[in-house]
């Protein structure tokens, strides 16, 4: 469930501080895991829709026309649906779960947590300029101490459509929305969110590093190319033969309201 919230939060907001002028892109990037190459990975912007790869064989498909995000399992052939009804939803379940005693308990152990998860972000500058794909990018660091290291290489250079941008911000602050029952947790992820303002572009650089109770892991991704022109609609399509699957966020709390005890 975690996940899930991570890194649609991520999406949209490194999205939202991509959308900015008039090109369709196709992106094609190198990545790493632990060290070790990955394979390359292909995303598409445009005015209506965005596809996003990531190294681990997932993409999302975002329509901002109709505010529907498509997650998908390449290595498992299989696809689910997110909707801004979704995370109403989602809103609405996770308030039902702050009414569980146990529950309650948790988040009154987080709140401490939270406050510390917060004051350990840091955001920086560090000061370093490069060139990748033959584009110019600032160096930046998203840590929190002690657990984590991000690295960005952000660049104003590339541009896109411009009118995506308020459908973004709908959709994203939908999903604040749905997490606002998460108390400490969104409080922490929109003091990062407020920090991250400071970064002006897109990634074409990424590498993260985590270390957690004992266990290491690292990934990477880097442009290696970068087209300018109109993308195939069939780009947005759900490839052939892919099976549909309940998401996975409203099977957590399905799951959860069934093992409460009743009355």
């Amino acid at each position: 469930m975690r996940t899930w919230l991570c890194t649609t939060l991520i999406l949209f907001t490194a999205s939202a501080r991509a959308l900015a002028a008039s090109d369709d892109l196709t992106v094609v990037s190198r990545n790493t895991l632990n060290g070790k190459d990955s394979g390359n990975s292909t995303s598409y912007l445009s005015g209506d829709h965005v596809r996003m790869a990531h190294g681990d064989g997932n993409e999302m498909i975002v329509d901002i026309k109709s505010g529907v995000m498509t997650t998908l399992d390449n290595k498992k052939s299989t696809y689910y649906t997110t909707t801004q009804q979704d995370l109403q939803q989602v809103s609405a379940k996770m308030q039902a779960m702050m009414n569980d005693p146990e529950m309650k308990k948790g988040m009154e152990m987080m709140q401490k947590m939270g406050g510390a998860m917060a004051k350990s972000y840091e955001v920086k500058d560090t000061g370093v300029r490069r060139t990748i794909a033959g584009i110019n990018c600032e160096d930046w660091t998203i840590s929190m101490e002690g657990i984590s290291t991000m690295h960005e290489c952000v660049t104003t250079a590339l541009k896109y459509p411009v009118h995506a941008f308020d459908a973004y911000k709908t959709f994203s602050q939908s999903l604040q929305a749905s997490m606002g029952a998460m108390g400490p947790m969104a409080k922490s992820g929109a003091e990062l969110a407020e920090k991250l303002k400071k970064m002006q572009g897109f990634p074409i650089a990424t590498s993260f590093s985590m270390a957690l109770m004992g266990s290491k892991s690292s990934t990477g991704s880097e442009v290696t190319e970068v087209r300018r022109g109109p993308i195939p609609a069939s780009v947005w399509e759900i490839p052939a033969g892919y099976k549909q699957i309940e998401n996975p966020m409203l099977k957590a709390f399905d799951k959860h309201a069934r093992g409460r005890p009743s009355g």
